[in-house]
């Protein structure tokens, strides 16, 4: 059967509950600038740059503290390159989501450092399960 369409991950494949998802009680719409464009995709993690506030991809090997994974990524949307702009994220818990569904940059890549995502999510009250079971 011939391929007909493909799809990125959605905001499903990521967050599997929150708390108050109607009045938006784990979300915050914050501020990215990235050195180059970028498309960002549900799931992506994203650090928080030290010295001004500012959001990027989180990169294990950055220096500027977007190396500790704050945020993930709710939606699909364009970056472009050096300009301040406004994205939608899952900034704190409770709340859920399946570690299946989250976009790390390749530079996490040991088990160790994957350990690190999760729990800098966790501290946030943002529980990672491998699967999720409903009854």
């Amino acid at each position: 059967m011939p391929l007909i369409a493909t799809e990125n991950a959605g905001f499903s494949n990521v967050v599997k509950q929150e708390l108050w998802p109607d009045a938006a009680y784990c979300r915050a719409v914050v501020t990215v600038n990235e050195p180059t464009a970028r498309s960002y995709r549900a799931g992506m993690v994203l650090g928080r740059v030290t010295a001004n506030g500012t959001y990027r991809v989180a990169v294990q090997t950055a220096s500027d503290g977007s190396q500790v994974a704050d945020a993930i990524v709710l939606g699909e949307q364009a970056i472009a390159a050096s300009t301040n702009t406004q994205v939608l994220v899952l900034i704190k818990g409770p709340a859920i989501i399946g570690k299946g569904g989250l976009v790390l940059d390749a530079t996490y890549n040991t088990a160790p450092e994957l350990a690190a995502v999760y729990a800098a999510l966790e501290a946030k009250g943002i529980q990672c399960n491998d699967t999720i079971v409903t009854a």
